[in-house]
Formats: structure tokens, C-alpha cells, sequence
């Protein structure tokens, strides 16, 4: 019994040792909601944008917005390295400072990496927080500056 077991959890789990993830295409919106609460939008929101250019790079537009009560905001626009379903961004005007974008299927998580625990990334302090952006299109989307999108 156990001989038919463990090729069974083998087939269904990929293998112990699979070298590197399934490769996801990335392409597609990726929306941030925020809580809402007395009609002001409490928490962070966003909405991201990507689209796989080759299998290694894609283009990406990114936009994060605190809520209320500074809505603070930051933005990016750029083009990546894309590797094993993850995109690393390095700010230009800050260097102690990566935020990662990793995809699955139906989302995209936001995190970063700081060497000064003052920093903000390149954004306002408290703007860049880990997050999940859920995936509400496959689409291959426009790529422009959100810096002006809003509120949605």
C-alpha cells in the first residue's frame, strides 16, 4: 500500500525536487482594495499593471495610494527582470531599498527588502507595505504613468 501512496503524492505535489515554479505569465490588472469606512477609503489601494514582454522581461506600471487620512501616494513605471514568477524593483533614488513583485495565477504580492529601517523605497514613508493584489484581468493592459489615476 504504501508503494502506491508515495508515487501518488509524488504525481500530485510536482515532485519533491522540482527545480524552479510552474512559469506564470504575469500579464494582466492587478487591483489593491481598500477598507471603506464613514465613505473614506481607511487602507491602502492600488492597482498594477503588467505585461510579459519576453520570457525574462515585463513591463509594469504600479500604483499605491495610503487612504485616508494623507492618501499619500507613489508610482512607478519601468521595465524588469522576470524571473521565476518574481520582478525585482531598485528605486534610483534609493538604494536601500528592493520591492519585490511575485505572481501566481490570480495575484501578485508586493514586499520589499530594507538595509535602513527609515526608509520608504523611494515613496512616501508607510505608502510600499506587503500586499496582495488580487488578479482581475488577463488582459494585456496599457502601461502608462498612474500617477494621476486616484481614487477608483
Amino acid at each position: 500500500m504504501k508503494n502506491i501512496i508515495f508515487p501518488a503524492l509524488l504525481f500530485l505535489t510536482g515532485g519533491l525536487f522540482s527545480g524552479s515554479p510552474d512559469f506564470v505569465n504575469p500579464t494582466g490588472t492587478y487591483i489593491l482594495k481598500g477598507e471603506v469606512k464613514n465613505s473614506k477609503i481607511t487602507g491602502h489601494y492600488g492597482e498594477l499593471r503588467v505585461c510579459l514582454l519576453d520570457s525574462s522581461t515585463i513591463a509594469i506600471c504600479f500604483y499605491v495610494n495610503k487612504g485616508y487620512p494623507g492618501y499619500e501616494s507613489g508610482s512607478l513605471v519601468d521595465t524588469l527582470h522576470y524571473e521565476e514568477n518574481r520582478a525585482i524593483y531598485h528605486p534610483a533614488s534609493d538604494s536601500s531599498c528592493v520591492i519585490y513583485f511575485t505572481f501566481d495565477l490570480r495575484s501578485a504580492a508586493i514586499s520589499k527588502a530594507l538595509t535602513d529601517p527609515h526608509s520608504g523605497c523611494g515613496f512616501s514613508q508607510g505608502v510600499i507595505i506587503p500586499a496582495v493584489f488580487d488578479k482581475t484581468s488577463s488582459e494585456v493592459p496599457v502601461i502608462q504613468d498612474l500617477s494621476l489615476h486616484g481614487s477608483f
